[in-house]
């Protein structure tokens, strides 16, 4: 213990030291405040060291004979050193005595302390032994068995010739074996209770009550193991979504910046595609866009559901359905009895509110005049700034109820609306409200937050979309989906229709220019929904076609579009489409999908005769009723329904279109397929049940109690459906049928593409106008509900009718949601909307307008006439040239002859003296502008820099042959239009007014013609030009940001919208006259903005030219553009032969079409003539009267290379055909399926489709008008003008003008204009210049049959 003592203190006086050294050689305030700090520090280090002294000093007094023998003799020899001064300075002090030390101390006055000699000698005393040798020294140590030894403890050192014992060694492992020992003891104190703890606790541990938490321990563990290991699967797999999903974003990304050339889509091109959620005008959707997320669905494929297995199946379907019969039994308390008496017109008012619904009654025509006279003091601030006169014509709409305003407090609107600040808001743009809604979309459900603004829709989720099919919630990582807050503007909003959801008439669906459809539901009933539709009416909306009805009998009986199509106005086609969408028919909502009927009956024939009535099905029977013995089969289940009320009676348990239906007819493309994959719990359905015979499916509708289904628009539109494009897993039937595309009938040769378009002609045939009157009878009129669909034979379950139930009434749970999955699942019949009289029938063929050219067997009815006095042809003219482009008016015709003069006549189509039209000279003007620079539209100007290696060897041979003609000035450089405004509000007179819209349209006409514009292009300052008709006046020059010569336009049929495409490879989308719809396409995304040039200090409401886009994709100049407002779609070609497709009003590139790539062919056919000539010799004389040797054969070299585009026409129904330089006709569908090709023998300079026809027309260098029917390109008629001269340009007479008859005329090289019309009684005498006899000749596509004698026309 002495030994460890020792220890110590030297450890300790030796850190004092070390301390005493660094204070005394530093600053004084490194360490320390002041310098009396330092002096108090200082006093207690050496307290301390004194007193540790005084220690060691102790021990070397009394314990000395232990130190020497533990010390080594080194360290003992300095310790006996260091301590002997410190007493013989001691005995001195004693020996001198106290009068030493109490001699008087030296002061100063500059001194605050006095020091006395005694402190003086201690201190010194002190300093002395901290510098001793033994305190300074012996600091290591010696490892010697694991055990530590220090340097001073004696262990057999040698010193000065002396060796020191090991007794210092032995102590230090005594002290070592000391200390153990009572850590030991010490631990086993501390675990002694611990010990006797665990003991208890083990004890505890064995009772039965403890085994039992034990077990539910165990349970509880591996339940939160499964979580856990679960969370990391699901953690998994969100990394692998977000992987998919960065992954996408950088394809995206890729796509945007390199796809719109043609070489990177050509690398890069997509083998799946999806059908697009955008309709078109006609809400048609048969264009395909590309599947970047594709799925093979492989996992997907059904195992053979066969023998036991399939029985075991139907067993438990039946169970389920009786099962479920029973919780319908039970939710009878929510039934509402139908009463025809409230469908009478006088209640209609009252549908916006729903009238089934009298707690919640709100008549939105009351609301709307109460809004008129409200004075609301409680709007959020800033609403008295807004100009509502402005946007609403109506000064009753510029007001909001008092009660709406109150709803929402503006402080409250703040805080809800501060997601959409993330968002761009207008300068003057204000919050007025926000609902709780539902977005409804085709693939799920979202809810969230709707926030109205003056200017926007904003939409903010606050839960994740529901699966429409599932029913499961869907995680996306994509931040573009429907689940990130979204905004749309109210500039772009057109129209806005009631709509149901679950039965309930809480919805509305707005549709935008943009093509932009959305359904929201009103989670708090239909009086929000009037609100929101009351508050909507005064916001911005300048495009909105103002309703003041929801109610879709009252929209139905103020549209007149029945009036519209019983004048053959519209199709058939877009009749029912029209009848679906007013009565709560949308794609955005699957159990609520657009119905057609079943049209045709035949589906074995070879071939399909039109003219037959047996060919059809009987329109005026729904489809349950068609075969009399399933039909008495059901009336029997009917009568002996005897436990159910009368109002619960149905004849057919299943119904004419239901989620189902529809997912059983597109499952074979996207998102449809995943869709029904979700629908039969994540497979195929049983091959068996699936879609892929088109007689076996209408063989079942015909036989099967439970297959009443009806037709969807698809059918008719979009041949796609019918192919397994996707190489999809259907499976095999039972007799060995591996399924893949649809079998089609046989007169449909085994083609897609051929079966729709006979099946939309079957629809537009005579028997279906005639008939389809009964059809809607049976789904839209009064056979839809009560005695008189008894009657007919077309009852379904009550659950489908609108207003048969109240969900609010039923309070369990468990029959709401039986009643509500009936509702989305087994179908809902369309809103009534003729509730009493019977549907008109349609006007005949003869009794209304007819296109003039849609039928071969009545091509030999056409007449053309050449009217004597023009401005062109002759010696005397007054014009020069051929006439280059014929743009025909209501009354009158505007010629451009190649001179760059315009010349004006008079036209009616009513009887003149000898000619079946009136015909006179008008004014001839010489265009503003001096001259069209023909030099800078030719392909010399090319930069190397922007071709590729094959486009500059196609623009180096075409210069060789020095074709200057291809690029020039001709009828694609000139449109005339009234502009986008005056034409859409004409089409909304139409539409409202169809009795008195010709007289409407003939009372103003004159003046109509005086407003119209004529727009050109190629002039040498690479402009658009806009001259005024009634005198040529210059109003507007405007390049677009074209960088070079524009080459070609083409002006919508909407007159709202133009394509130019330049030089420079680029396209440009211009709007007319028309500042609502220019401000609207502006406000998108992808719109450029185009810095104004000559008219920049107009105001934008003046201006008539506005460049909204830019369409990029080509890597040539572009030679000629198609353009179909109908569709949306805009086609370009350019002279390296690459034909691009865009989606005009979103700015969207769709895909590039390489004319000379033979891999997009599907059902392609060759059809025309190789040989030199260039129609088959007719007994033996060419139907070619000149020789013409820059056309003849010898001399003519077509290249099957990469040919320039030089011509394109888009028919309404998605074909299109393109005449290339080498003299073929290729004829496509927009989504890239080159149908057929066939070789037009010549150069063609005009080529259209006749409107509403299936007729394509062409004229070109060979002096002919061909008249080609479309679907095959077979030529069926000739015109021979070769009097005249090559054939410039060709147009008709507008399907505006209906019921007025239509024309074609005809613009030649010897500057005349020939007009063609059909008459069948009377023939006309004609006029000729040069005697010319012009001769119609019959082709069947092969051979030609001359016409009888009175087809041809003499002097």
């Amino acid at each position: 213990l002495v030994l460890a003592v020792v220890l110590l203190c030297h450890r300790a006086l030796s850190k004092c030291s070390r301390v005493l050294i660094e204070i005394e050689s530093s600053e004084v305030d490194k360490y320390f405040a002041s310098m009396d700090a330092r002096q108090k520090n200082y006093r207690r280090l050496f307290r301390s060291c004194s007193e540790l002294r005084e220690i060691i000093l102790a021990a070397y007094r009394g314990r000395n004979e232990v130190l020497r023998a533990a010390l080594s003799l080194q360290a003992y020899e300095a310790l006996q050193v260091g301590l002997e001064e410190i007493v013989t300075a001691r005995r001195q002090q004693i020996k001198k005595g106290p009068s030493a030390s109490t001699a008087p101390a030296n002061t100063s006055s500059n001194n605050n302390a006095s020091v006395t000699p005694q402190k003086t000698l201690r201190e010194a005393s002190l300093r002395a032994f901290l510098s001793n040798s033994w305190v300074q020294g012996f600091h290591d140590v010696e490892m010697q068995d694991d055990l530590i030894i220090p340097e001073m403890v004696a262990n057999g050192q040698v010193y000065k010739n002396r060796t020191a014992s090991y007794c210092g060694r032995k102590a230090i492992e005594e002290l070592n074996e000391e200390s153990l020992w009572i850590v030991d003891e010490y631990n086993r104190a501390l675990d002694a209770p611990f010990d006797a703890y665990c003991e208890d606790q083990r004890q505890w541990a064995e009772t039965v009550a403890v085994t039992d938490l034990e077990y539910k321990g165990d349970l509880a563990v591996k339940r939160l193991g499964h979580a856990h290991r679960m969370d990391i699967l699901e953690t998994a797999k969100l990394n692998t979504l977000r992987a998919e999903a960065s992954l996408s974003r950088w394809d995206a990304v890729a796509r945007m910046v390199a796809s719109f050339w043609c070489s990177y889509e050509q690398e890069h091109c997509p083998k799946n595609w999806k059908l697009s959620k955008y309709p078109d005008r006609l809400h048609r959707r048969i264009l395909f866009v590309p599947n970047r997320n594709f799925h093979s669905h492989q996992d997907a494929a059904y195992e053979g559901m066969l023998g036991e297995r399939s029985k075991s199946c139907q067993v438990e379907l039946e169970k389920e359905q009786e099962e479920y019969t029973d919780l319908m039994s039970r939710a009878k308390t929510g039934i509402v009895r139908y009463n025809p008496d409230t469908l009478t017109e006088e209640n209609d008012a009252g549908y916006d509110s729903e009238h089934i619904y009298n707690n919640s009654h709100t008549d939105l025509e009351t609301l709307t005049e109460t809004v008129a006279d409200s004075d609301d003091d409680s709007l959020p601030t800033g609403m008295d700034g807004i100009d509502m006169m402005d946007t609403n014509e109506d000064s009753g709409w510029t007001q909001v109820h008092s009660d709406d305003a109150k709803q929402t407090q503006p402080e409250q609107i703040e805080d809800a609306s501060a997601w959409a600040k993330e968002f761009q808001w207008a300068y003057d743009e204000k919050s007025l409200q926000t609902f709780d809604v539902l977005l409804v979309s085709l693939v799920t459900v979202t809810e969230g937050e709707l926030l109205l603004t003056t200017h926007s829709l904003y939409f903010h989720p606050t839960a994740n979309p529901i699966n429409n099919m599932t029913k499961e919630k869907v995680e996306s990582t994509n931040i573009h989906d429907e689940t990130q807050t979204m905004c749309w503007r109210l500039s772009k909003l057109t129209e806005v229709h009631g709509r149901r959801y679950m039965l309930r008439a809480q919805a509305l669906e707005l549709f935008f220019a943009d093509a932009i459809e959305l359904f929201i539901n009103f989670n708090q009933g239909p009086a929000m929904r009037d609100r929101f539709f009351s508050r909507l009416r005064t916001c911005k909306v300048p495009m909105l076609n103002h309703r003041k009805s929801l109610n879709p009998r009252v929209v139905f009986k103020k549209s007149k579009v029945t009036e519209l199509w019983r004048k053959r106005k519209i199709s058939n086609f877009q009749y029912i489409m029209q009848l679906n969408i007013m009565a709560g028919r949308t794609f955005n909502d699957i159990t609520q999908y657009p119905v057609f009927p079943w049209i045709l009956a035949d589906y074995t024939s070879q071939t399909l005769d039109l003219n037959n009535p047996r060919s059809y099905r009987d329109l005026a029977k729904p489809v349950g009723a068609l075969n009399t013995n399933r039909l008495a089969q059901l009336i029997e289940r009917y009568n002996n329904l005897d436990g159910f009320p009368d109002e619960e009676k149905f004849l057919y348990g299943s119904h004419y279109s239901s989620p189902g239906v529809v997912l059983h007819y597109l499952v074979r493309q996207e998102p449809f397929t995943t869709m029904a994959i979700g629908l039969q719990s994540g497979r195929f359905d049983c091959p068996d049940r699936l879609f892929f015979d088109m007689a076996g499916c209408w063989k079942s509708c015909l036989t099967s109690t439970s297959d009443v289904k009806e037709l969807i628009p698809e059918f008719f539109t979009c041949p796609e459906i019918f192919l397994n494009t996707s190489n999809l897993p259907l499976g095999e039937t039972q007799n060995k049928i591996k399924l893949g595309d649809v079998k089609l009938p046989p007169w449909a040769n085994n083609s897609a593409y051929e079966f729709v378009r006979i099946h939309r002609l079957a629809l537009e045939s005579d028997y279906v106008s005639q008939h389809l009157n009964h059809w809607v009878d049976l789904i839209f009129g009064y056979k839809q509900r009560g005695d008189e669909a008894v009657a007919a034979y077309n009852l379904f379950h009550h659950l489908s009718y609108e207003g048969s139930v109240d969900l609010d009434r039923i309070t369990d749970d468990v029959d709401r949601n039986a009643t509500e999955s009936h509702i989305q699942n087994f179908g809902q019949t369309p809103s009534q909307l003729i509730v009493k009289e019977p549907h008109p029938v349609r006007m005949t063929e003869e009794e209304c307008w007819t296109p003039l050219c849609y039928k071969v067997s009545r091509l030999p009815e056409l007449r053309c006439h050449t009217p004597r006095k023009q401005f062109g042809g002759g010696d005397n003219a007054e014009a020069g040239g051929a006439i280059i482009s014929i743009h025909v008016l209501t009354e009158t015709i505007v010629v451009i002859y190649s001179d760059l003069s315009i010349g004006t006549y008079k036209w009616s189509p009513t009887r003149s003296m000898n000619s079946p039209f009136f015909f006179k000279a008008d004014k001839l003007r010489q265009l503003g502008s001096r001259s069209l620079s023909v030099s800078s539209t030719v392909a010399c100007d090319f930069s190397p820099d922007t071709l590729t290696k094959s486009s500059k060897r196609n623009i180096e041979q075409m210069m060789k042959q020095k074709d200057l003609n291809k690029l020039a000035v001709g009828h694609s450089s000139f449109g005339v239009t009234l502009g986008g405004s005056v034409k859409e509000s004409l089409s909304r007179r139409a539409a409202v007014g169809a009795t008195r819209a010709i007289e409407s349209t003939s009372a103003n006409s004159s003046n109509m013609d005086a407003a119209s514009l004529l727009l050109s292009c190629g002039y040498w300052d690479n402009t658009i030009k806009v001259h005024t008709v009634d005198g040529l006046r210059l109003k507007c020059s405007e390049n677009g940001g074209h960088r070079g010569p524009i080459n070609c336009l083409s002006i919508g049929d909407d007159g709202g919208l133009m394509i130019t495409g330049g030089q420079d490879c680029t396209c440009r989308v211009w709007v007319v006259h028309d500042s609502d719809m220019a401000a609207a396409l502006s406000s998108s995304k992808t719109s450029t903005t185009v810095e104004h040039t000559s008219a920049s200090n107009v105001k934008e409401k003046e201006r008539l030219l506005t460049c909204c886009h830019v369409l990029y994709g080509h890597e040539a100049p572009v030679s000629c553009i198609a353009f179909s407002s109908v569709l949306d779609i805009k086609l370009s070609g350019s002279v390296d032969g690459v034909i691009v497709a865009h989606s005009v009003r979103r700015a969207k590139f769709i895909r590039a079409i390489h004319v000379w790539d033979n891999n997009t062919d599907r059902d392609s056919n060759t059809t025309g003539n190789d040989s030199c000539s260039d129609y088959a010799e007719y007994k033996g004389q060419k139907v070619l009267q000149k020789g013409n040797s820059s056309s003849s054969c010898a001399n003519r070299s077509f290249s099957r290379g990469r040919a320039a585009v030089r011509k394109l026409v888009l028919d309404n129904s998605g074909i299109f055909v393109a005449h290339l330089e080498d003299g073929m006709l290729q004829m496509f569908t927009i989504n890239g399926v080159r149908l057929c090709t066939a070789d037009a023998g010549e150069k063609l300079n005009a080529m259209d489709i006749c409107p509403g026809g299936e007729m394509l027309v062409t004229g070109g260098e060979n002096c002919h008008v061909v008249i080609r029917t479309l679907h095959d390109l077979a030529v069926r008629c000739v015109l021979d003008l070769s009097s005249h001269g090559p054939i410039r340009c060709i147009s008709f007479t507008p399907p505006e003008m209906n019921p007025a008859p239509q024309f074609m005329y005809i613009g030649t090289d010897d500057g005349r204009l020939t007009v063609v019309d059909r008459d069948l009684q009377q023939t006309f005498e004609e006029e000729y210049v040069d005697g010319g006899l012009p001769m119609w000749r019959v082709h069947d596509g092969a051979t030609e049959e001359k016409l009888s004698s009175n087809t041809w026309w003499t002097r």
